[in-house]
């Protein structure tokens, strides 16, 4: 516990401090808490941790928060590996499910509601970061993991570093395969007449990736410097498809990411002047070949159904220049400036059997021809955005006040081409964005912290949401999409009672401005669907005793007020829907000298529907709410050595049967997996 507490965490100001101490709401997790939990992924750590809740869309995995539901593109959330961010350049996507292992994972910082006035876009709903291993973490010479079990999933893990006088490298590679949670359901498929299947068809989720990531840090003279490369590839797929209709024919889905960032931040003990140079350059490359309608949907429109094949890919390049000024023992300046230039330069092929270009009917005879450019609007066009920031942190005040006082402006240019117009003419568009943000820490006893909390945040629309066109798997809203808004404050409290004792408590009240989600008044239509206004209260309690540690936690989120701007679904200004307002966690673990034993006992409420939801063919196969359930996950472990363990992890111990909700007018929700087994070797060189 008393490790735990000191541990510092910079993602809060960018300053190293105690999560005690921080000017916002935060947790960490360490290496030793995973492996001893047996979490495969960040969604499983988060999806344990007060404010969130674990949701799913289409194929994706992703994390709702305080009362806000997470569409497929989880791009709520902004995540950094050592501070450099990390999400996708096309979706804007927060990769937090099993193709962003955990093998290179030293801590995981957790900041909960807005980061964007230092981070900008995308820091809406938290921050969330993974400090990386180094060489000397490794009790070795490196490790090497096998986890194998149920629906044919395996985890190979392998990581080694070594290090002298000048330099470090740390290498890791994970790979992770599983059939999925596959079962059979209704979907939106429909007979002639245009009724509802009564049949089911069995959900599609086989899912596997591989990732690479190394690491060079240098010593001595070239203390400071850094070069990341993240070669990340998987393939997945589409569950109850991506329009709805469980996949009559094999489909191909993959996906690749290639992340090179290089950091020079040199750590001059004896200057109070601090510098950081950053790059980071991306490409995420796409190589889909999708199945959306069967044979003869919507009454024999498409006899051959509708299959399209697209594979292109897009670049961005980051770069941040950041200065930090010591105005005391405690009090400090920074500033920066942050450029990314997005960049897009056509497709390497696309082609669908139905007329993409312009009618969206059948080609004759199932002929597949080509389609124009997936981002036509902006092919050959770059995106450029901008971001200041400033930060001033004050002394301690009677060693008993700080306040944190910060501020970003962002904006986003660049100009397209008109499509939908006889004359393609050329247009300019443009997003500004201002980010303030006030924190307050009243340090009452060495143990015991008040915290007042402001902040507004943004989220910019990703570029599948502006430019897609010619496509079934994108349907762009690019001349009247506004960007995301979220305004929060907070009160929150750290207090450790004991030694073995810490309590964290938090109220919240967010406004939540232009949600942007898929509309089902166009097939994946993007679109600005509602303004929502939030409160509710979070709380956490970690706790040693002997060999007994854990966490317990409870949150509560409740809807105050709603504005629609989608006329799709009703209003809702009084009552929580498509998330639960209760979610509690339990996690506790023994631990002898030969063996530990740990559980995590996950709780998450009953879940309210709108009413557009529920139609009198929907109302047929499933239920008004999304009852309550409750999972316990149980792991063993023996570990006759600091070298070697042999565990068994098994999830889902009482095989509850739990649904997440799918919002909207569907025929179906989202079941949990049932009980899986996981057998677990970790071996140390």
């Amino acid at each position: 516990m008393e490790e735990l507490l000191n541990i510092e965490i910079s993602s809060a100001s960018k300053t190293s401090q105690k999560i005690s101490d921080a000017p916002s709401v935060a947790s960490l997790v360490n290496q030793n808490q995973i492996q001893k939990y047996g979490w495969i992924s960040i969604h499983d750590i988060m999806g344990n941790m007060p404010g969130f809740s674990q949701s799913k869309d289409y194929d994706r995995r992703t994390l709702s928060s305080r009362g806000l539901y997470e569409g497929w593109n989880n791009n709520h959330l902004l995540m950094l590996v050592d501070g450099v961010p990390v999400n996708d350049n096309l979706y804007g996507t927060a990769y937090t499910w099993e193709i962003t292992p955990m093998v290179f994972t030293k801590s995981l910082e957790v900041i909960r509601g807005p980061g964007s006035a230092l981070y900008g876009s995308n820091a809406t709903n938290g921050v969330v970061t993974i400090n990386t291993l180094s060489p000397a973490d490794l009790n070795g010479i490196g490790t090497a993991r096998v986890r194998i079990g149920s629906r044919g999933t395996k985890i190979y893990d392998a990581i080694t570093g070594a290090e002298n006088d000048r330099a470090s490298i740390l290498l890791a590679f994970n790979s992770f395969e599983t059939l999925g949670n596959e079962y059979m359901s209704f979907d939106d498929t429909r007979d002639f007449a245009g009724n509802y299947l009564t049949s089911q068809r069995k959900v599609q989720d086989d899912r596997s990736s591989n990732y690479i990531f190394a690491k060079i840090a240098g010593k001595g003279s070239l203390e400071g410097l850094s070069v990341q490369y993240h070669e990340q590839h998987w393939n997945f797929q589409t569950g109850h498809g991506w329009l709805f209709y469980i996949p009559d024919q094999p489909e191909s889905m993959k996906e690749f990411r290639r992340l090179i960032a290089v950091k020079y931040k040199p750590n001059n003990v004896d200057s109070d002047f601090g510098y950081e140079i950053m790059s980071r350059y991306q490409r995420h490359g796409i190589d889909w070949n999708m199945r959306y309608y069967s044979d003869n949907a919507f009454s024999g429109f498409y006899p051959d159904g509708v299959t399209e094949y697209l594979r292109t890919h897009a670049d961005d390049v980051l770069t941040r220049l950041q200065a930090s000024y010591k105005l005391g023992k405690s009090s400090s300046l920074l500033a920066g400036v942050e450029h990314t230039i997005f960049l897009y330069n056509g497709d390497k092929a696309h082609s669908s059997n139905i007329d993409l270009n312009n009618t969206y009917e059948a080609n004759p005879g199932n002929k597949f021809v080509d389609a124009n450019p997936w981002f036509e609007f902006v092919e050959e066009k770059p995106v450029n955005t901008l971001g200041i920031f400033g930060q001033y942190i004050s002394p301690k005040f009677g060693d008993k006040l700080q306040a944190t006082l910060g501020a970003r402006f962002d904006t986003q240019s660049f100009d397209y081409i008109d499509i939908y117009d006889a004359n393609r003419s050329e247009k300019s568009k443009s997003f500004s964005q201002f980010s303030p943000r006030l924190g307050i820490v009243y340090f009452a006893t060495s143990d015991l912290t008040f915290k007042g909390l402001a902040g507004r945040a943004f989220r910019t629309p990703a570029p599948t949401e502006m430019f897609g066109a010619n496509t079934y798997s994108l349907a762009s809203n690019i001349g009247e999409l506004e960007p995301e808004i979220i305004t929060t404050y907070e009160l929150a409290t750290d207090w450790k009672i004991s030694s073995k004792f810490n309590l964290r408590v938090n109220g919240f009240h967010t406004h939540f401005e232009n949600q942007i989600a898929y509309s089902v008044a166009n097939a994946n239509l993007s679109t600005n669907v509602y303004s929502l206004t939030s409160t509710g209260i979070e709380s956490e309690l970690l706790f040693t005793l002997s060999k007994f540690s854990g966490f317990f936690n409870y949150s509560y989120a409740t809807r105050l007020d709603e504005e629609i701007l989608d006329d799709t679904i009703d209003e809702s200004k009084d009552e929580l829907t498509w998330v639960p307002q209760h979610t509690a966690n339990l996690g506790l673990t023994y631990t002898s000298r030969y063996f530990y034993l740990s559980t995590v006992i996950h709780h998450q409420g009953e879940v309210m529907r709108r009413t557009s939801d529920i139609t009198a063919e929907t109302a047929l196969f499933r239920p008004e709410s999304i009852d309550a359930w409750t999972e316990t996950d149980l792991k063993l472990a023996y570990t006759p050595t600091n070298k070697i363990e042999v565990g068994v992890l098994i999830k889902n111990l009482f095989d509850t049967e739990g649904q997440l909700v799918k919002n909207n007018a569907y025929t179906f929700d989202y079941n949990r997996p049932e009980r899986s087994v996981l057998f677990d070797v970790k071996l140390t060189f």
